[in-house]
């Protein structure tokens, strides 16, 4: 099993964010073999700096890295890697 991992920060505009993160799931979700995914939200942290703590989590599970790669390369994936620059 290979698992990505995406790191977001604190939006400075929220309701942007949730607009375009509502795209993103949709582009995600049409990736192929995307086996699971998880969002956790971070309220907060127990240790290490708090400016640098992550507002949300995103993980994307794939059988193998081939997988992980073919998802990366497809449409849908360039798609929703557009949107995170």
């Amino acid at each position: 099993m290979y698992k990505l991992v995406i790191l977001f920060g604190q939006p400075s505009d929220l309701l942007e964010f949730d607009t375009g993160w509502q795209a993103f799931l949709g582009m995600v979700e049409q990736m192929p073999g995307l086996r699971r995914e998880s969002v956790s939200l971070v309220s907060s942290m127990i240790f290490g700096d708090s400016k640098l703590r992550p507002f949300k989590i995103h993980e994307l599970y794939f059988d193998d890295l081939p997988a992980l790669e073919a998802a990366l390369a497809s449409e849908a994936g360039q798609q929703a890697g557009e949107w995170l620059h």
